[in-house]
């Protein structure tokens, strides 16, 4: 419990900054430094943060990427059959995206949130009816 002098720390933590100690600035903590060298520490770790969180993005673009690339690799190599059978697997591969993988992508996300949800709160057995 804090007493009645402290206040609230107005810091923010980060999971993807090994250092915690390093992720967090207060007033008081940089009793021995100016103050540019709390803004360079400041930088310093949300430049590592950025770093960390651009590789993360980065690897779930690239698997965003290569799942397009291979539905228009598919759709090229129907291409050479000719203009009939393109056509057709062009509206099959376009019916295919909006109606299925759309409608299963969102009922994923939201059995996602109801299982996080329902394990969370220790409701086994709503867990297991939502699986």
């Amino acid at each position: 419990m804090k007493s009645r002098g402290e206040e609230p720390s107005s810091s923010l933590e980060s999971p993807l900054i090994e250092n915690q100690e390093r992720s967090t600035i207060s007033d008081n903590e940089f009793d021995g430094e100016t103050s540019q060298e709390g803004v360079n520490r400041a930088r310093e770790n949300f430049v590592d943060e950025a770093k960390k969180q651009i590789w993360l993005a980065g690897l779930l673009i690239a698997v965003s990427l290569l799942q397009y690339c291979l539905q228009v690799i598919s759709i090229m190599f129907v291409g050479h059959l000719g203009e009939l059978a393109l056509s057709g697997a062009s509206m099959a591969s376009s019916f295919a995206s909006v109606t299925g993988f759309s409608v299963l992508l969102g009922m994923g996300s939201a059995l996602e949130t109801l299982c996080g949800q329902a394990y969370g709160a220790k409701q086994y057995h709503m867990l297991g009816v939502h699986t």
